[in-house]
């Protein structure tokens, strides 16, 4: 189970907003910043929607900009409550840029574009112009300074230059850091003011390509690694930030949780022209067939699941080579190891060198995607839901449960036993409710509570949220006493803790407050069950007292793949779905609630104010 960040994360509505180049100017030869202003730079109305001001609290935060084709109008996002709905036909066109300086006073946001030759963005910058317009969406997201680290490590090529300007700025006074940010020319150095204790290493290519430089790689290998805890901050071409990973993660040790490393770009490789068939009617047929062998094929993702489950990858990828090595470290029988090995072999996860096993990049995709460990461990709850997809047939014939756990329970049964598998849950969903947060704060008259009692999935970001934008309010969470662990180790920020009274408890309705929230608690219970709880949750408040139900629902969209998906997997494992707004309703109804309002907080998720019925 992961810990803490050391950077905190608030989240924003994402908001679409057309605005204007207002200035353009080069800082360098190699950089053009790009000024933009709007009266949607603040509050607007748009399509009957109150949309917030535009907010970036964060050094690295990044919008979209939306570009058109030679002679074609730009292709839009529809803006939703929170969100954007994005088109099915006619993808917009989207590039991601950081706000180097944002002025809400005089109305300014600055954005600087490397100058380069051929890109769509970078061609925009080299034409823009004052007066002309422009839709930006975002950010939709701000990670605060990094807090507990005794020093920095900064690394970056020139896309990243704009963050890192940005945060040298920004850095608190006494910041010890390391920075190293590699450029194509002298020429392209910038003066970066800093507050910071700061050494600013500029590394120069000189001719060799962008991408194609191992510069930022020896720098950090050949530097003088400071005493204390670290937080490394590196972002640039993706394939040339592999090495810097690896030599962070197996040379000097750094935790996951202390980096933040990312690929703003990657370089293009051409791949060998493909000579056109003699026969397509033949290739259509050989396709469809070797398409519904792909699709139904069920051994090479649990085969990989077993190998992140086993820490066979992070062996691989930390320099272990042999195979009896590998089964000593991983505590596995060689043998049938052997097997398993070999099978990767095949699927291209490892290849065999002169010096043993090691990963190839897809391999290596599972060691350097921040969410892959978590989503392909057999003993996470991404796994166990996509797994409780086998008893779908038989839920959907007869309505019962067909799907076991390894423990022989049901899933619903394990998330409740089985800490390790509850904690992945709740993490997932409470990463997920960062994107509702702003909207349920917003859908609710929050100021008129004084002690609210919490529960559900979700409800620890919820609260998070409210309580730093309410300063009167005071919160009882309601859970079991793991689900309270990771609650309070890992959800709940630290200042938020001394108005939060964690309360441990097998029921999942808190109890001596006025007013109670339930978050996404209904989306793992069949329907009677739901009814059930809702009616001991009207029982629990005073008659003056209300409920404020929170639940995911149907998709507005009819073509979301991912919603259809997540209403199979909750329909296999707990025999609920996404539910529709008529659905819960009805739910409430049954449990003797009257809906007193309902509203659309954003990502298909709604707020419905309940109150016991007369």
């Amino acid at each position: 189970m992961s810990t803490r960040s050391p950077r905190s994360v608030v989240t924003f509505p994402i908001v679409l907003r057309e605005l204007t180049v207002l200035r353009v100017s080069d800082v360098t030869p190699g950089m053009r910043r790009v000024t933009l202003g709007g009266p949607q730079l603040h509050a607007f109305e748009h399509a009957g929607l109150s949309l917030p001001a535009l907010r970036t609290e964060g050094f690295d935060d990044h919008v979209k900009f939306f570009f058109a084709e030679e002679g074609r109008e730009p292709v839009l996002p529809r803006q939703n409550v929170s969100s954007l709905d994005w088109p099915s036909e006619g993808r917009p066109i989207s590039k991601d840029y950081t706000p180097v300086r944002f002025d809400p006073v005089a109305g300014e946001i600055d954005f600087d574009f490397v100058r380069h030759d051929g890109g769509i963005a970078s061609s925009w910058a080299q034409q823009a112009a004052p007066g002309q317009v422009t839709w930006i969406a975002g950010p939709k997201m701000s990670h605060a300074h990094p807090e507990g680290a005794d020093w920095l490590l900064v690394i970056g090529d020139e896309t990243a230059l704009p963050a890192i300007g940005r945060w040298l700025d920004e850095m608190p006074e006494g910041t010890r850091a390391r920075v190293f940010i590699e450029v194509g020319e002298d020429s392209h150095r910038q003066e970066l003011p800093t507050r910071a204790e700061a050494e600013v290493t500029w590394l120069v290519r000189g001719g060799v390509p962008a991408g194609r430089s191992d510069l930022l790689e020896r720098a950090v290998r050949d530097m003088e690694w400071l005493p204390g805890t670290v937080f490394v901050w590196a972002a640039g071409e993706a394939v040339t930030l592999k090495g810097i990973r690896r030599h962070l993660s197996v040379d000097r040790g750094v935790p996951r949780e202390q980096t933040h490393i990312t690929g703003y770009w990657r370089r293009a490789e051409v791949a060998p022209g493909l000579a056109e068939p003699t026969d397509p009617d033949v290739l259509e047929g050989e396709d469809a067939h070797g398409r519904l062998h792909e699709l139904t094929d069920l051994a090479p993702g649990l085969t990989i699941r077993v190998a992140v489950t086993l820490g066979l990858v992070d062996l691989v990828y930390q320099g272990v080579r042999e195979p009896a090595e590998l089964a000593r470290r991983s505590g596995t029988e060689p043998r049938s190891l052997g097997a398993l090995l070999k099978y990767l072999v095949e699927i291209e996860v490892f290849e065999v060198t002169d010096a043993g096993y090691r990963l190839t990049p897809v391999g290596e995709e599972l060691v350097e995607d921040d969410h892959s460990s978590q989503e392909y461990d057999l003993r996470g709850a991404q796994a166990a839901f996509d797994l409780s997809l086998a008893g779908l047939a038989e839920r959907l014939r007869s309505g019962t449960n067909g799907c076991r756990t390894a423990s022989g329970e049901s899933l619903a049964e394990a998330l409740r036993t089985d800490a390790r598998l509850g904690g992945s849950a709740r993490t997932a969903i409470e990463d997920e409710a960062r994107w509702v947060s702003t909207g349920v704060a917003g859908a609710y008259d929050w100021s008129t509570v004084g002690v609210l009692g919490a529960s559900g999935n979700g409800a620890g970001t919820v609260v998070n949220a409210l309580v730093k934008e309410f300063p009167g309010l005071r919160v009882r969470i309601a859970a079991l006493p793991s689900v309270l662990g990771v609650l309070g180790g890992q959800i709940l920020d630290p200042e938020v803790l001394p108005r939060v009274e964690l309360v441990a408890q097998t029921h999942p309705v808190p109890s001596g407050a006025g007013t109670l929230l339930l978050c996404r608690l209904l989306e793992w219970l069949p329907d009677e069950d739901a009814v059930l709880t809702l009616t001991e949750a009207a029982a629990a408040i005073p008659a003056d007292g209300a409920l404020v139900l929170v639940e995911q629902v149907e998709a507005a969209d009819p073509d979301d793949i991912d919603a259809a998906l997540h209403h199979l997997r909750l329909t296999a494992a707990f025999g609920s779905g996404l539910r529709s707004v008529k659905d819960v309703a009805a739910l409430a109804e049954r449990a003797g609630l009257t809906v007193r309002a309902s509203r659309d907080v954003g990502w298909d998720h709604r707020l419905w104010v309940l109150a016991p019925t007369a």
